[in-house]
């Protein structure tokens, strides 16, 4: 561990007299503390309070395309046949609180969740929507359509990556591929995700890269990584060496350490599971990414992402739901949650369930609903939050905000705060400008 400066002495010190957690990992980003000392002072304050280090953990499951809110978690059944459509309310295990028939499997498990039905921005883009959803801030000008890793600002899962403990694992992992809007921006590329680019469904399901081939010793790998460093050594003295080169280096030690751990082969094998626990999940893509994140958590990823696709319901809106998206969604849902209660994990393992809008109050000439970012739903479990409740609400067409408006910036805040990381902070770009992580967002109280 380096030794610290008078600066950071007193860091110390003020530190161990009641600085939290989350103002200790602000203090780190912005008087550039070594990775070491973070660590360091995040045990100490934990011994000194006599509790032991707890990191929450984030499973991020974005329902891409835009869920239907007023067919799933906001039902309007007083409302004209052209804006309630086809579902009727049902009763859930929490008390007073109703959900569409559509989702019968997360009506037993309302208990653990909060919904907030307030959400809302004004990007009715995919692109658009996918950015403030994912980072918390309104994209600038551009097409955000085409290139996934477009990022104006980090993403929640880079972020994590920067700012967390880090493990054994990737801090921050995306399955089944890359999600839109889900790069580092400045942070540099060694904080983007682990993407796994394959279906965990899929019966010959495997995650590339994480094993050596076999004609590949392990004395060879050993005398290559020793030629690597030796090489990487001369590179960083050279006076041309730049950011990329150190990333660089960063992904060769990040596969490295993935290849030669047992701990990391074994959390990415979901065949390992029984086929009980399996067909619980559902052999569904949702259902499976759902079950392997756990898998992930459980072996120390600090924030896994699932893109759980084709909700863009503009035609057929009652089918699509009802036959094609709600049964796979109904059943992998229940099944993380009651997973993770049962293993202990709950707890320590935040779940947030997004999308990038809603859907037109007015169902359109195709029995379908378009964009609608005015007001949406979205949902949260584990980690911290209060379960069984109901925050914000939209007015009687679930074309509005009606009571406690709750922006991307306000999600975001909630997340990185539930994860012990300060919303607040301040990151330097690489030319030294000054960007906090969250400009326009306040922690969502009502949570906790």
């Amino acid at each position: 561990m380096t030794h610290s400066s008078p600066r950071t002495t007193s860091r110390l010190s003020s530190y161990c007299d009641g600085l939290n957690r989350r103002e200790m990992l602000s203090v780190g980003s912005l008087g550039g503390l070594g990775l070491a000392e973070l660590l360091w002072m995040q045990e100490s304050f934990a011994k000194a309070k006599g509790k032991p280090v707890r990191d929450i953990n984030c499973i991020f499951l974005f329902a891409l395309g835009g869920q239907p809110h007023q067919d799933m978690w906001d039902v309007k059944p007083d409302a004209p046949s052209e804006i309630r459509g086809d579902f009727n309310p049902i009763s859930t295990k929490a008390s007073g609180i109703q959900i569409s028939e559509v989702l019968p499997g997360i009506s037993t498990v309302t208990d653990k969740l909060a919904i907030m039905r307030s959400v809302t921005h004004v990007d009715s883009d995919h692109g658009r929507g996918y950015h403030v959803m994912m980072t918390g801030k309104r994209p600038g000008a551009g097409d955000f359509n085409g290139n996934q890793n477009n990022n104006h600002h980090p993403c929640l899962g880079s972020m994590v990556s920067r700012l967390g403990t880090p493990g054994e694992l990737p801090p921050y992992i995306s399955v089944p591929n890359f999600l839109n809007s889900g790069g580092p921006s400045f942070l540099g590329p060694s904080y983007g995700p682990f993407v796994i680019e394959a279906d965990p469904a899929a019966p010959d399901f495997s995650v590339r890269d994480i094993t050596l081939p076999t004609a590949i010793s392990t004395n060879r790998n050993a005398r290559r990584q020793a030629v690597l460093r030796e090489i990487n050594r001369f590179e960083r003295q050279a006076e041309t060496v730049g950011r990329s080169v150190r990333s660089l280096d960063t992904f060769y030690q990040k596969a490295a350490g993935l290849m030669t751990s047992k701990k990391a082969k074994e959390a990415f094998d979901i065949h390992r599971e029984t086929d009980k626990t399996r067909a619980e999940y559902g052999m569904t893509s949702v259902g499976q990414c759902c079950l392997l994140s756990r898998r992930l958590v459980e072996a120390g990823c600090r924030f896994v992402a699932i893109e759980n696709g084709h909700w863009d319901t503009h035609r057929k809106n009652t089918y699509s739901l009802k036959d094609l998206l709600c049964p796979s969604f109904d059943r992998a849902v229940p099944a993380l949650l009651n997973d993770l209660e049962q293993r202990g994990m709950l707890d320590d393992t935040l779940v947030v369930i997004s999308t990038e809008f809603g859907r037109t109050p007015q169902i359109n000439q195709l029995a379908g609903r378009d964009h609608w970012p005015n007001v949406f739903s979205i949902a949260m479990a584990g980690g911290g939050v209060k379960g069984g409740q109901v925050i914000g609400a939209s007015d009687r067409r679930a074309a509005g905000v009606a009571d406690r408006p709750i922006t991307p910036g306000d999600m975001t805040a909630t997340v990185l705060n539930l994860m012990g990381i300060d919303p607040h902070q301040i990151l330097h770009t690489p030319l030294g400008r000054p960007i906090p992580l969250v400009d326009d967002g306040r922690p969502i109280t009502e949570l906790t």
